[in-house]
């Protein structure tokens, strides 16, 4: 598939395979705004080996000029993180930036959290990478889906 000039980081979201994890991401992302397409390449990844975990976090830095110095993977199925966006159990709490769109998801995850080596430069940037669970995340929605990974927060025993 061709890229418009300027989005040729958006063509890897929809490389040319046929395996049903790429099938799914291209019906996931029809009729997605901008934001949704950014939150799902960044911070979701089916897969948790560390080498799928690494191979995102290059796509990700692809072009850029600074490594992004941390990011959170969660690790689930694309529908049911969606739907932390309009589940009735989700609870509404209050956004980092003072705004009312963020929900935590009733159910816990699985997380991988990236960070940057030291020794990171643009072009070869360089992770730590540490899975954690089971953990709370909470997303910015917009129009009923997620576009922003707002955080996530370590289950107490009794949540589970």
């Amino acid at each position: 598939m061709m890229a418009a000039p300027g989005n040729e980081r958006l063509a890897l979201c929809f490389r040319e395979d046929n395996s049903p994890s790429e099938r799914d991401s291209r019906s996931l992302f029809a009729g997605s705004s901008m934001r949704e397409q950014k939150f799902w390449r960044e911070h979701h990844n089916g897969e948790s080996s560390i080498q799928e975990i690494q191979k995102q976090m290059r796509q990700i830095n692809l072009g850029k000029k600074r490594c992004k110095p941390i990011n959170t993977i969660i690790h689930g199925k694309q529908d049911e993180i969606k739907d932390i966006c309009t589940n009735p159990k989700s609870k509404n709490v209050p956004c980092k930036n003072g705004r009312d769109n963020c929900y935590e998801g009733p159910n816990p995850y699985s997380v991988t959290i990236c960070q940057e080596k030291g020794s990171s430069q643009p072009g070869k940037c360089r992770y730590t990478c540490t899975k954690k669970e089971p953990v709370k995340v909470t997303v910015a929605c917009e129009n009923g889906k997620p576009v922003h990974l707002e955080g996530t927060r370590k289950v107490i025993h009794d949540e589970l």
